[in-house]
């Protein structure tokens, strides 16, 4: 459970998957008329599962944006070269401004 975001984002996307199946399953089952009592619990355990993973993998998510941004706050706040002076967009020439 450490730093594996990776690991937890593909196992949040497998059980996602297979909690779809189910659920796809056990309506299909229930439309021919079938007992589906075993697929129920089956399923509440997918769904249990797949809300660890994903709450692992958010919380990692977290903790890389919180250090980024902590990483970013740190950094000298330095005028970027790629900017562009306040009037840079003033296309209109000075005359036509001064006269109404």
């Amino acid at each position: 459970m450490k730093d594996n975001a990776k690991f937890w984002k593909i196992a949040e996307i497998i059980l996602g998957a297979i909690g779809a199946v189910l659920l796809v399953l056990i309506l299909v089952l229930r439309l021919t008329g079938k007992d589906v009592t075993v697929f129920s619990y089956v399923i509440v355990g997918v769904v249990i599962l797949f809300l660890i993973a994903d709450e692992f993998a958010r919380s990692i998510r977290r903790r890389h944006e919180k250090e980024a941004k902590t990483e970013q706050d740190s950094s000298p706040k330095e005028d970027p070269e790629g900017t562009l002076p306040k009037d840079a967009f003033d296309f209109e020439p000075d005359s036509k401004k001064e006269h109404p």
